[in-house]
């Protein structure tokens, strides 16, 4: 069972990595990026209820990059609506 588990996690671990993270860097408006986010988010909170209990130490590593990753999309979503406040300030 715990090797289900850690399936499931690692799938779902390479979903959120290629899709969730590559819509961040793409996306045009910062409604899209936080969108994005926020289903990362729900993601992750799936990946922390599969591993729950696990005794899988993969899983549970899979988990933390994804915490991680989801660390630096925001980080990355503030930069830019730094950029995008700045911008707009020196445009009038």
């Amino acid at each position: 069972m715990n090797q289900v588990k850690a399936i499931v996690v690692a799938v779902a671990v390479c979903g959120l990595l290629a899709g969730g993270l590559s819509s961040v860097a793409v996306a045009g408006e910062n409604g899209h990026v936080k969108e994005s986010i926020a289903h990362e988010k729900e993601a992750i909170t799936h990946m922390e209820e599969a591993v729950k209990g696990s005794d899988n130490a993969h899983a549970k590593e899979a988990l933390e990059h994804a915490k991680e990753s989801m660390k630096h999309a925001e980080e990355s979503l503030a930069h830019a609506e730094q950029a995008t406040h700045k911008a707009k300030g020196k445009a009038k």
